[in-house]
């Protein structure tokens, strides 16, 4: 059975190391030489049981600004933070067993006695937000291990929720922050108190007015916003949807109000997206599918979802791709980079262009022809890596690449030292397994653990969901041209019975039904009393 490595789905760098995850490895690298500094290997199937100290399918990863401490969360539902300089097995600072899967992972300061200390911030896909302060003093061997612990019974608690799930999170102020703001899927966009306390439940103020989905977050101080010619005090960028930027800045007050919207040429911007949706849904339930053993196929689907446009006489026209802009992450002082989830394009757009309303015209696409999984910028050496899908059928093209930003262009240079090489895949390896592992019973993904990447049989590789993004965050319109919550001719081929009983539910959604239920309990409980 052939075999392919696993492709690198998210990185994290810093002027001294690069961090990276495939579906069964954690890297660690001294950026400069390239040089492999740790490797751990990991169990790729999240679902199938196995050694707790190892972990499964490690799907986040971020480096600390200190560069003492990496965190890495896993699909199995647990968080991981080792030093860099001691990352082995059985060796981490932090192990934390989480409610739900993360869905966001970042670090930030805090106060550590007078001095500054660093805090790992979680959003699950649940919808809180989860911090552990990380002591680098405390000797790993006296910190308490809580990855058996049931997480309701933790004595940790969120610090803040959401009724949706968090998108992206971002802090306003430093070195301690004194505001989160905390974005999810159902537009809101909300900022709340941190500070020395964390008082994540206090709500200082929604932004209000976008009509999608909140899936990044960039924050300026007003230094910054002044230097990139955009505003003269603190600023907030945040991405509506796939294809509108929103800008909001701070007022003498302290609160955030609306700068300007600048929209994106969509059209323009869908060519890239090569990743279907619907396909990745699929693909997902054939990962979980205990009896399916074969390569997922993703030639074998159903058609299309088609809806008819009023006046085109019968004729059905196609669904555009949906968009979702996942990063708006600040390069070379006065840009900002634009990726999309499931597109090979990248897209750098001068900060002074959003100080107004308009139609975006002036932006820089460049295309990595491979879908990309992960971005991380080191400022300092004002370089850019880009981690894309390079599976068999998918793309080709190495798994990691490095660019210099320079006057709003990307341009490609080399990756250092024969380890880095090798996790790009444009160094061969001496030493690449050849035969697959024996596949257990209950496993559903299998790889042959192996540095600097895992290999894995096609089946394996086939059923890997690496676009999260892009199958939860996009939701239907909920106001079609008709002022139905449907499209008419969705609701017409119905009987008008169950059309009424699909509009409530689309209107009420479970959240509602279920607060509806419990209040009728009650009720019914004070009513027999």
């Amino acid at each position: 059975m052939s075999l392919a490595p696993l492709p690198v789905h998210a990185v994290d760098a810093s002027e001294r190391y690069l961090v990276a995850l495939t579906g069964a490895n954690l890297l660690l690298y001294e950026r400069a030489s390239g040089k492999l500094l740790a490797a751990l290997d990991a169990r790729i199937d999240a679902g199938s049981p196995g050694d707790a100290t190892v972990a499964a399918f490690p799907r986040l990863c971020a480096l600390s600004p200190s560069e003492t401490f990496v965190a890495v969360a896993s699909d199995d539902k647990t968080l991981r933070v080792w030093r860099t300089t001691d990352m082995a097995r059985d060796k981490e600072v932090v192990r934390q067993r989480l409610a739900k899967r993360a869905g966001t992972l970042q670090w930030t300061h805090y106060d550590l006695n007078g001095t500054l200390g660093e805090e790992v911030v979680v959003a699950d896909k649940f919808g809180d937000v989860w911090s552990w302060p990380v002591d680098a003093s405390v000797a790993p061997a006296a910190l308490p291990d809580t990855a058996e612990e049931d997480p309701a019974e933790a004595v940790v608690k969120p610090r803040l929720g959401h009724v949706s799930m968090v998108t992206c999170l971002a802090f306003l102020g430093a070195p301690i922050p004194r505001q989160i703001v905390s974005a999810d899927r159902d537009e809101h966009i909300r900022l709340s108190r941190w500070g020395t306390h964390r008082a994540g439940h206090i709500v200082t103020q929604y932004l209000l007015g976008s009509s999608s989905f909140v899936g990044a977050l960039l924050p300026l101080a007003a230094a910054d916003a002044r230097a990139a010619h955009l505003a003269e005090h603190d600023t907030l960028v945040s991405a509506d949807g796939g294809h509108v930027l929103r800008v909001w800045t701070q007022a003498e007050d302290g609160s955030y109000g609306p700068l300007s919207v600048v929209t994106l040429d969509a059209a323009a911007l869908r060519k890239y997206v090569s990743v279907d949706a619907d396909v990745e849904r699929r693909r997902e339930r054939a990962a979980s599918n205990l009896g399916l053993r074969d390569a997922f196929d993703p030639s074998a689907k159903p058609p299309p979802k088609r809806r008819r446009t009023e006046g085109d006489e019968g004729e059905e026209a196609v669904d555009p791709a949906p968009l979702v802009l996942t990063r708006l992450l600040r390069v070379a002082h006065d840009q900002v980079l634009l990726t999309w989830e499931g597109a090979s394009v990248l897209a750098l757009v001068p900060l002074a262009e959003l100080a107004t309303t308009h139609t975006l015209e002036n932006v820089y696409l460049y295309d990595v022809h491979a879908p990309v999984l992960s971005v991380a910028y080191v400022a300092a050496a004002h370089t850019l890596y880009v981690a894309t899908d390079d599976r068999p059928g998918v793309a080709e093209g190495p798994a990691l690449r490095a660019f210099t930003v320079d006057a709003q262009q990307l341009m490609p240079c080399e990756l250092p030292g024969e380890g880095l090489a090798q996790l790009a895949g444009t160094a061969p390896v001496a030493d690449a397994p050849t035969e697959a592992p024996p596949l257990a019973k209950h496993a559903v993904l299998t790889a042959a653990a192996h540095t600097p990447r895992a290999y894995a049989p096609p089946a394996s590789l086939s059923k890997l969901c690496l676009y999260p993004a892009l199958t939860t965050w996009p939701k239907p319109p909920s106001v079609a041209d008709d002022t139905t919550p449907f499209p008419s001719f969705f609701l017409g081929q119905r009987p008008e019975a169950v059309a009424k009983e699909m509009v409530q539910r689309f209107q009420s959604g479970k959240r509602a039904a279920g607060r509806a239920k419990n209040q009728a309990a009650i009720q019914q409980q004070y009513a027999e009393s």
